[in-house]
């Protein structure tokens, strides 16, 4: 069972954890958001000072335009890089007014680039990846055709002296960056949301998952309980039915209590297999055997003994089997099953102390293993995709009938498993005739 330790944690520290600690993690998830959200903000405004700062001074020295247009259309060509962070189809169609107006109002000087400066191309790339990675594929693919045939334009139209061999292929160079760039921001984009989506899609099939299993174990439970009551009912129905010739003498008034006793069990067992017979399956037999309980117990000690684990034989003296409700003994019984599985499974050649007793109105069961030699191996070679529902069984079942079951480490290196049962009083000729009658279910 140390192995079932690491099975336990998720299960029984889990969900405590997670409440417990829900709230710092949140907290540190959220900062960290932020944090990741400003540092963009920086980076965008960073880089467009950067390009306002380059940009501006080029226009008004190389390219010859008045201050006005020269610091204006700088402003507006960097703003518009922040603007496509925030309102990707806005901040394109804003990137491309400096780029019709600038050809027009500039004297391009030496060898300057043309139809537009360097700056202004890498603002325009700038701005169509951005685009790529913040909206829709069409929005950036739209955006780069316009600017390309912005280029294309300002070379037969606007250009003062005609356009030139240089201009036209700074065009070609900027349209095959500014394409490649914007096909990788778009893959890019998609990218991130195909691992979002598989994320989510992971999320939501563990969950499914965990609750199919869930309830899987809980249908089982019910179909065990539904079994315990059913004999139950049973006993009383044949005590009902028998009454009269058990015991002789009785009136018309008491036979007729006992015969109205018989008619309303046979009506709620009928009612109850009903509601409860579509919990089998629907492939397999209908079980007829009696649930077991505190007398199967040395069957199932024996089976485990089979299987190299060493199990005292508990003490069973000092707890009042009669007053112990048949639901809280099979519960029990299960409870002790599952915890030997587990050590048969994880900690093989393991010492096993199983107690009970019983005080101030509830059966405690404890399943203590010792450690093994072998637990942390078996724990390495059983890691898997499966996740162990033994434990959440365990708790299902204490719950059911308002029980609870505590699973923790001990300090030697072992494990150990505690439930508390309530009690259901039985009286000892009841549970007399319910044994007896045992062959009925």
């Amino acid at each position: 069972m140390p192995s079932a330790n690491r099975a336990t944690r998720p299960a029984a520290g889990g969900l405590g954890a997670s409440v417990a600690g829900g709230q710092g993690a949140f907290s540190t998830a959220s900062l960290w958001r932020l944090k990741r959200i400003s540092w963009v903000w920086l980076g965008t405004a960073a880089v467009c000072i950067a390009l306002l700062a380059v940009g501006a001074p080029l226009n008004m020295t190389l390219y010859q335009m008045v201050l006005p247009f020269g610091l204006g259309m700088a402003i507006l060509h960097a703003a518009s890089l922040g603007l496509t962070a925030a309102r990707p189809v806005a901040g394109m169609l804003v990137s491309l007014v400096p780029m019709v107006v600038m050809p027009l109002v500039s004297t391009p000087q030496g060898a300057a680039p043309m139809p537009f400066s360097v700056v202004a191309m890498v603002t325009q790339v700038l701005v169509i990846c951005v685009a790529g990675l913040r909206s829709h594929w069409m929005v950036p693919a739209a955006g780069w055709l316009l600017s390309v045939g912005v280029g294309v334009m300002d070379n037969y139209l606007t250009m003062p002296h005609g356009q030139t061999q240089g201009a036209q292929i700074n065009v070609v160079v900027f349209a095959a960056v500014s394409g490649g760039l914007m096909v990788a921001s778009v893959v890019a984009q998609q990218w991130q949301h195909l691992r979002a989506e598989l994320a989510a899609e992971r999320t939501v099939s563990a969950e499914e998952q965990s609750l199919r299993r869930l309830a899987e174990e809980r249908t089982r439970i019910a179909r065990e309980l539904h079994d315990v009551v059913a004999h139950g009912m049973s006993v009383v129905v044949v005590q009902a039915t028998t009454a009269a010739y058990r015991h002789a003498g009785l009136n018309d008034e008491l036979k007729q209590e006992f015969e109205d006793i018989a008619d309303n069990s046979r009506r709620a067992m009928a009612e109850m297999r009903s509601m409860l017979g579509s919990l089998r399956d629907s492939g397999s037999g209908r079980e007829t055997a009696p649930q077991p309980g505190f007398d199967d117990l040395p069957g199932l000690l024996a089976s485990a003994r089979t299987a190299g684990v060493q199990v005292r034989e508990p003490e069973l003296s000092g707890v009042d089997l009669d007053a112990v409700g048949e639901v809280i003994a099979l519960t029990a019984y299960r409870i002790v099953q599952e915890a030997l599985s587990n050590v048969v499974r994880h900690a093989p050649g393991a010492d096993v102390e199983i107690g009970f007793s019983t005080a101030a109105g509830r059966l405690e069961v404890s399943v203590v293993n010792s450690p093994s030699a072998v637990g942390a191996v078996m724990a390495q070679l059983d890691r898997g995709s499966h996740v162990g529902q033994g434990l959440i069984g365990m708790r299902e079942r204490a719950t059911i009938v308002g029980g609870s079951v505590f699973c923790a480490p001990t300090p030697e290196g072992g494990f150990s498993v505690v439930a508390s049962l309530p009690l259901i009083s039985v009286a000892k000729g009841a549970a007399g005739g319910k044994r007896d009658g045992q062959a009925i279910a």
